[in-house]
């Protein structure tokens, strides 16, 4: 991601005494080929004893062998979630499979999977970001899965979902668990400027005030928010907008309705100012100043802020005691909004078994072992049907309020993705330090994005 910021602009209304926006990059490079970084947990798996000699030979591939590749983020599920997958699998073909497992950290992983694809060494499944899925399907490695709609009971999946997995028509993924976006707040701060610490306020003209009235710098900040361009999805859906056309190829973000969304953090950091004196971006600490207090709010954050709070000691019953989730507030004449996030489950058509593989993908895309994912992962699921599943939510915080915003949820385009948040991010970056008004900054994306696609 590009977060670039010319230094040479000047300030429309306050002069931000900086020591300039420096680029920042998510992604590092990473290896081709088997070692890219990734953790091998199989073990032996792949050793066999042979008869009569008692001599021991390790075979990873023969003609009664076969040995499934599988990729995932480090940290989210493991290979014993899949183990009972595969003795079923080994029931089912005359054929020793066993699983290759293997974790690579969130920031190497995309970087890495590309290598190994254009190096013509994929693995045969892996856990993809649903915002990485444009670029592996433009490889033409993806396998289709159009055929197996029925078998997994696509329709169940929640409508928010399904643009991300289906290019062209093409179905190239399952949803796997995903995230919601929302607002977090502090309850005692808000209970003590007089707003109700269990409600969220619904509208932007409600949050300006909140957060004028929460603001105590520099001990406290009315709120924090990230600028970047898949924060600022949630602003944009709220005011109707959308990044792209529906084929991927012109900018639609440019429109009345991303300009009000610009105008988002123009008010936060400039007009109404309430916000910290440096507008946040990049990699940052965010989650960690927020959960001490150096922000009243932040309205636009992912579900998984409780992982941060549970580093820092707090236990569920203290996350919910001493933070509010809803909503992020949508402008007047808007409507209620989030964004999801999420990996998809997406195989590669350079396998040696396909009809291994895509047996292996029926049976991890059903609604049960979604259920079985999301209840060992704390994760939320991707399926309507699992709404009622006490067991998926019992360990999922604000799950009522969550449920209620899957509802609203949008995804972000996957085709020529890349292409938006290089483009976006730092002219979204000038509206928020005062170098740019919003319209002048999404024409100025919106003509890089021309010129690029």
């Amino acid at each position: 991601m590009s977060d670039s910021s010319p230094r040479t602009d000047v300030k429309r209304r306050r002069f931000i005494k900086a020591a300039g926006v420096t680029g920042v990059t998510a992604l590092l490079s990473g290896c081709g080929g088997d070692s890219g970084g990734g953790t091998e947990t199989d073990g032996s798996d792949n050793t066999d004893t042979a008869g009569g000699d008692g001599g021991t030979t390790t075979d990873t591939m023969t003609a009664e062998s076969f040995t499934l590749e599988y990729v995932d983020v480090d940290g989210d599920r493991a290979k014993e979630h899949f183990a009972p997958v595969i003795d079923e699998l080994n029931g089912e073909y005359d054929t020793d499979i066993s699983l290759n497992f293997r974790e690579i950290p969130y920031g190497n992983m995309r970087q890495q999977l590309l290598t190994r694809v254009g190096g013509g060494n994929a693995p045969d499944v892996a856990a993809i970001d649903q915002i990485w899925l444009g670029s592996f399907y433009e490889s033409g490695e993806l396998m289709s899965f159009s055929d197996m709609k029925d078998a997994v009971n696509f329709d169940d999946y929640f409508a928010g979902f399904k643009p991300a997995v289906q290019q062209e028509g093409d179905l190239v993924g399952f949803p796997i668990t995903t995230d919601v976006r929302g607002m977090y707040w502090h309850k005692n701060m808000v209970d003590e400027a007089g707003f109700d610490p269990e409600s969220p306020p619904e509208t932007w003209s409600e949050f300006y005030e909140l957060g004028k009235q929460v603001h105590n710098p520099p001990e406290t900040y009315g709120t924090g928010v990230i600028v970047a361009s898949g924060i600022w999805s949630v602003p944009l859906f709220s005011a109707g907008g959308q990044f792209l056309s529906s084929d991927g190829s012109t900018p639609r973000f440019n429109s009345e309705d991303g300009v009000q969304a610009a105008s988002f953090y123009d008010a936060i950091y400039n007009t109404e100012d309430f916000g910290p004196q440096e507008p946040i971006f990049g990699d940052h600490n965010m989650p960690r100043e927020f959960i001490g207090g150096t922000y009243a709010t932040t309205p636009v954050y992912g579900s998984w802020l409780d992982f941060f709070a549970r580093q820092e000691g707090m236990s569920n019953e203290e996350i919910k005691q001493q933070f509010g989730f809803g909503l992020t507030p949508h402008p007047e004449g808007g409507q209620p909004a989030t964004m999801n996030g999420g990996f998809a489950w997406a195989a590669f058509n350079t396998t040696d078994r396909p009809d291994i593989v895509r047996d292996f993908m029926t049976r991890i895309s059903t609604q049960e072992f979604n259920r079985k994912i999301a209840r060992v992962t704390g994760r939320i699921p991707t399926r309507q049907s699992l709404l009622d599943a006490s067991d998926v939510w019992e360990n999922i915080l604000w799950s009522e309020t969550i449920k209620d915003m899957l509802e609203y949820g949008g995804t972000r385009p996957v085709s020529n993705w890349s292409t938006v948040s290089s483009v976006l991010n730092p002219e979204l970056q000038r509206v928020a330090f005062d170098r740019a008004e919003p319209q002048t900054a999404l024409e100025n994306a919106a003509q890089k994005f021309r010129n690029q696609v």
